[in-house]
């Protein structure tokens, strides 16, 4: 008989890059970082130990192939790996009518994907990562996703050349023309520095941990519904039972329901405890045994849940799955990998959308209710009995995690409270869930954080709280720290002085510091010009600009106004429209950034205090009531 065993494979990976002209389509240098390294120019010049100088382009190109299947890698590597460099060395293989031939066999290609402007590598023998595109699948993220960029934050380290678009192009033609070596560097260096973040990110061993537990190839991300089957298919099959198709499953007629959202109290407020369910719905699916199988099955131990309908008590399928992917996850923390644990925690969170997922041939209406249903219960109670045993009220709660309010005079205590309160009310839960439907709880609540000031804003115009918006301030000795959620600051495509206006704000706010003279300091700051530099857009082009035909967002207004733009496009907005900086000929619309940056900042803290942005700007109000009798200091009003 054969039987399946735990291997982990030793994989070798091998980076390169290209640098290309521009202008001709030519590839002038080929870099790899390997086991060995080596740089391959398309021109004449002096060989060194590392740089190969070919008499032509197509013999670069067979050198590069010749030098990949000596080194034999099992996974090649790159920054836009598929998209630009192998797509590229493609199209000029077949300009040049010479094999393509970066594989094990025959064969190679890079086709288009399913979705409009994929590109999905075909790579007989080998696995093609690319490096940026798995970093936000393993949970790193960047205010940019440029080599240069995250080079710097990650490894502390630059390129030689840091220059963007038109200048950047010329400035590697010259240095190919008259200092060649001077290329090879710069190749190499990015072929380098790709590797180095591969490895500090431990890329490699993540994918191959998240491939035994998915059943995905190394360079797969997402791809819920597949993983799900992966794990769940061989069980079923093994208990006598084989799984519906999706094309038999019945579509809802009603949306399905979400989480249990409070309704936010906008304000600020002292001393806020924050409380987060350890991976609520698993933790759900675990305790009442909801289970596709356990649905269906004929056994006559059933457990009836607080929502929805009864399943099996023994020999379930999920909750046995999510138990051992929380004791891999539990593992994971213990050898301080946080990636591998957030992957295992995304994949279990993942079921409940499965399940809810028309593409699914588990998808089941009532299954993916009870969860939900039984997750809105649980939250109720356990605020129910947060407020009624502490006296604490629970200001904002959103589907796993509360917000609990200590008030003035807690701060030296609060941690010590949190932690009473998780401990006490998990508790609780375990008692309770025991005496009411015979079932052992999984479910554990976690004191998360301690935030000495919290602030929730209102709706704009509205006494109404917004929902999912908030910003917390954590105390250490190196000073005030604050958390954005779902506010500006967060978004990667907001300005610099967006960014620097709202956190400087909310530190004189929490602080109980005066905030007129700073607001209008910045909007003189604006208008006279001495904060042009900050006023700079970033946004990332997903796709050809030829393709965006429906919309045309400004980013792409300003690209198309540059011959070789790069991925991610700096512009402004002028008075004729978005402009990119390399060639602003326009007055910058200063007007656009007070009111589409300066102003919603503003007025999320002014709307709290009975006044607004228009009100200070003009004059007409004065910001602050008498000493003493303000909403800035007496938070939690």
């Amino acid at each position: 008989k054969i039987r399946g065993a735990p291997m982990s494979p030793r994989l070798e990976a091998l980076s390169f890059d290209i640098e290309t002209n521009a202008h001709t389509d030519e590839i002038l240098s080929i870099a790899c970082c390997g086991k060995s390294e080596a740089v391959f120019l398309s021109g004449p010049g002096t060989d060194t130990a590392t740089v190969f100088s070919c008499g032509s382009e197509r013999e670069a190109l067979n050198r590069f192939f010749e030098h990949v299947r000596h080194e034999d890698p099992d996974l090649l590597i790159g920054w836009n790996v598929i998209d630009f460099d192998l797509w590229h060395l493609q199209a000029r293989c077949d300009t040049l009518r010479t094999p393509f031939s970066p594989g094990r066999e025959a064969g190679a290609r890079i086709i288009a994907g399913r979705r409009e402007g994929q590109r999905i590598a075909r790579i007989p023998g080998r696995v093609v990562i690319d490096v940026p595109t798995m970093l936000r699948a393993y949970f790193h993220t960047f205010e940019e996703y440029s080599l240069d960029f995250v080079a710097s934050a990650m490894l502390g380290k630059r390129k030689s050349i840091t220059k963007t678009g038109t200048d950047k192009i010329e400035e590697i033609n010259r240095r190919f023309r008259d200092d060649p070596l001077s290329l090879a560097a710069y190749n190499l260096l990015d072929a380098q520095l790709t590797k180095e973040i591969f490895d500090r990110a431990a890329i490699l061993p993540n994918s191959v941990e998240r491939s035994k537990r998915s059943g995905h190839l190394l360079d797969r991300t997402g791809g819920s519904v597949a993983a799900f089957d992966y794990l769940y298919l061989p069980r079923l099959h093994r208990a006598g039972y084989v799984a519906p198709d999706a094309a038999d499953r019945e579509i809802p007629e009603e949306d399905l329901p979400g989480g249990h959202v409070l309704e936010p109290k906008p304000g600020l407020y002292e001393n806020t405890l924050v409380f987060d369910f350890r991976s609520l719905y698993p933790s759900l699916i675990m305790t009442f045994k909801i289970d596709p199988f356990g649905l269906i099955s004929p056994s006559p131990n059933r457990v009836q849940g607080p929502e929805g309908p009864s399943f099996a008590a023994d020999g379930s399928i999920l909750p046995a799955i999510i138990a051992e992917l929380l004791e891999a996850r539990a593992r994971a923390k213990q050898e301080n990998n946080a990636s591998l644990s957030q992957a295992i925690k995304i994949l279990m969170n993942s079921f409940y959308g499965v399940l809810g997922a028309q593409g699914c041939r588990f998808f089941s209406t009532a299954l993916a209710t009870t969860i939900t249903r039984t997750g809105q219960y649980i939250l109720k109670e356990t605020i129910r009995t947060i407020e009624e045993t502490t006296g604490f009220p629970v200001i904002y709660g959103d589907t796993d995690s509360l917000f609990v309010h200590c008030g003035k005079g807690a701060e030296t205590k609060a941690r010590e409270i949190g932690k009473t309160i998780a401990t006490e009310a998990t508790g609780w839960l375990a008692k309770t869930l025991k005496e009411r439907f015979n079932v052992e709880s999984a479910l554990l609540l976690q004191f998360e954080e301690h935030y000495r000031w919290f602030f929730m804003p209102s709706l704009r115009g509205s006494s109404q709280g917004s929902k999912k918006h908030y910003c917390g301030a954590t105390m250490s000795e190196s000073g005030m720290k604050l958390t954005f959620k779902g506010m500006e600051s967060a978004r990667s495509d907001w300005t610099d002085l967006a960014k620097g206006f709202q956190h400087e704000l909310f530190i004189r706010f929490f602080g109980g510091q005066p905030l007129e003279a700073f607001i209008l300091r910045t909007v003189q700051e604006v208008r006279s010009g001495s904060a042009d530099e900050r006023l700079v857009y970033r946004k990332r082009l997903r796709k050809k600009l030829d393709e965006y035909t429906d919309s045309v967002p400004p980013h792409v207004q300003a690209a198309r106004l540059l011959d070789n733009p790069p991925h991610l496009v700096r512009y402004y907005i002028t008075t004729n429209g978005p402009q990119p900086v390399e060639r602003r000929t326009a007055p910058i619309d200063y007007d656009h950034y007070i009111e589409s940056q300066v102003r919603p900042i503003a007025d999320q803290v002014l709307e709290t205090m009975g006044t607004n942005f228009d009100r200070l700007v003009s004059g007409q109000q004065e910001l602050f009531d008498p000493p003493g009798t303000t909403a800035a200091t007496e938070p939690g009003r």
